[in-house]
């Protein structure tokens, strides 16, 4: 066993063990049980959608949509599409594109796409009403409401595609599934879980759910015994262990995975994006892309967004996209740690 594994286990231990001595000996095996049964408890069946119509734009139709399953979980999501048109009988279905990315820009990342190629972009918001910039000692009294968020989201995203699937303008062979950063490891758990997703991208996301966090703990307590046990303690209560993608990814195989992420990504370690893409089966694909972490900035995240419908929806020849004076990809992997960096 290599020294970082050992220090990790020594470090998830203490975390155990001081979570089992607060909470009681039963609440540690309980926090980290298979949420596989609650995922589809929650799911359940949609039996409400609600509609509204949203600003429209230059050849596109918007739509504001909140989903009620039986179990009583909400979704709430915005649908932006092309508009009708005399075109529309040769176009009958559409690929679609489902995308989760940032808490603070849940359905709102469509606004951030100007144009879908005759695509059906769909973007959702978190199954959580509370406030996103808490902090301190607010935290903790949202425990159980961040927690049951988390849980929330992989049934919350398959509970999408129950709505847009039934629709008949999409094409069920094309669907897109996308992360982005907060995002990614809840697409890989519900790409794995529906098999009616044919592809997952992981955008600026990574394996593991101790490492990550701790990077961004320390960011703000640079006190490293702190950091390790705020980001265990974390961790263990949103079911990080449970959710770690590289547990999931194995599960889209055959169908394909990509990864996209950033040459300078300062909040995913580099040891922890190797694991994930490792633990791919066949097809997968790594792009890099120069730069930082992805924010929630236009012009940051419309030619990640461009990145993907390059594949949805191809251009025509000559004229390919290009990121910050770069092809999409400055690095193709087909391996973990084969240069890209």
């Amino acid at each position: 066993m290599s020294e970082r594994k050992r220090t990790r286990r020594a470090r998830a231990t203490l975390v155990a063990l001081g979570l089992g001595a607060v909470l009681g000996s039963g609440s540690a095996s309980y926090l980290l049980r298979d949420p596989a049964p609650r995922f589809a408890e929650r799911r359940s069946r949609l039996v409400e959608a609600a509609e509204e119509a949203a600003p429209a734009g230059d050849g596109y139709r918007a739509r504001l949509v909140r989903l009620r399953a039986a179990s009583g979980l909400e979704v709430a999501l915005a649908v932006k599409e092309p508009a009708p048109s005399v075109a529309d009988a040769a176009e009958a279905r559409r690929p679609l594109v489902v995308l989760l990315g940032g808490t603070r820009t849940g359905r709102d990342a469509v606004n951030l796409i100007p144009e879908t190629r005759g695509a059906i972009v769909a973007a959702l918001s978190y199954p959580y009403s509370g406030d996103t910039r808490l902090k301190g000692l607010a935290i903790l009294a949202k425990v159980p409401a961040i927690r049951d968020a988390v849980l929330d989201t992989p049934p919350a995203v398959m509970l999408a595609l129950d709505y847009l699937l039934a629709r008949p303008d999409v094409d069920p062979a094309r669907v897109d599934l996308v992360g982005v950063s907060f995002g990614a490891p809840f697409v890989v758990v519900a790409g794995a879980l529906d098999h009616r997703v044919t592809r997952v991208w992981s955008i600026h996301g990574s394996g593991e759910s101790y490492a990550p966090l701790e990077l961004n703990v320390r960011r703000k307590i640079p006190f490293r015994p702190a950091s390790d046990v705020i980001a265990g303690l974390a961790n263990v209560i949103i079911a990080g262990p449970r959710l770690a993608p590289e547990h999931w990814v194995a599960r889209l195989a055959p169908r394909p995975f990509i990864m996209v992420n950033a040459t300078d990504d300062e909040r995913m370690p580099r040891s922890s994006v190797d694991v994930l893409f490792r633990a791919a089966g066949e097809p997968k694909e790594q792009l890099w892309v120069p730069g930082h972490h992805v924010r929630s900035e236009a012009a940051v995240v419309r030619p990640l967004v461009e990145l993907v419908l390059d594949r949805v929806v191809p251009r025509a020849a000559g004229t390919q996209h290009q990121v910050a004076g770069h092809p999409h990809a400055t690095t193709r992997q087909t391996a973990p740690g084969a240069g890209g960096m």
